[in-house]
């Protein structure tokens, strides 16, 4: 038998995107009274492996539920605005943020039951480089390139970006607290085109 033939693979180590990915399903459907051992044994590790990676059971919390490291729209925001119409492309940034900010809701809902500090969710982070302060510059420059572009009309891009954020991230908390509308009506894209609608006059290019 060949030298390859005798290796015995060894087992995949189990990627922390994974577990977390995992950790979060557990969180939102049980609360955060669930076991780190149930957790683990879903995942098919031990729970000492958890702590290893997460430093404690409120550290895996943190990690699954807080804010991310890393906002994927913030790519797109940084490529565009595209060649297609500027009102389509706001509704379409609009949905992503919407769906964002409604599963963010969802994980802080669970960290705030839990007893979890709010302070808990920032440590560590820079509030010049942290992912929410990358996204609210990369959606002001997308803003800015439109209006440089006369695909939108000259405002301040900052305020316009705070409106559309701080009106998209209050309906995905009063859907979530007050149970407005269903429970998907804060990221239905009618819903989303409705706000744009609503601010498109005040933004819309002049010609």
């Amino acid at each position: 038998m060949s030298e390859t033939g005798m290796k015995i693979g060894r087992p995949k180590e189990i990627s922390d995107e994974h577990i977390l990915a995992v950790a979060r399903r557990c969180f939102l459907e049980r609360g955060g009274g669930i076991a780190a051992a149930d957790i683990a044994r879903e995942i098919g590790v031990s729970h000492t492996t958890l702590f290893n990676r997460f430093g404690s059971k409120q550290g895996l919390m943190l990690a699954a539920l807080g804010a991310p490291k890393d906002i994927h729209w913030i790519g797109t925001l940084e490529a565009g605005p595209d060649n297609r119409p500027v009102k389509e492309q706001l509704v379409e940034i609009a949905c992503t943020i919407a769906v964002f900010f409604e599963n963010l809701n969802a994980g802080f809902s669970v960290l705030q039951a839990s007893g979890i500090d709010s302070d808990a969710l920032c440590t560590g982070d820079n509030p010049e480089t942290s992912a929410p302060a990358r996204a609210f510059r990369a959606l002001t420059e997308w803003i800015g390139r439109a209006q440089q572009q006369e695909k939108l009309a000259y405002c301040d891009a900052q305020v316009l970006a705070s409106t559309l954020l701080g009106v998209l991230h209050n309906r995905a908390f009063s859907n979530r607290v007050c149970g407005e509308g269903g429970s998907d009506r804060a990221t239905d894209k009618s819903h989303v085109a409705d706000v744009i609608t609503l601010l498109w006059d005040g933004i819309k290019p002049s010609s």
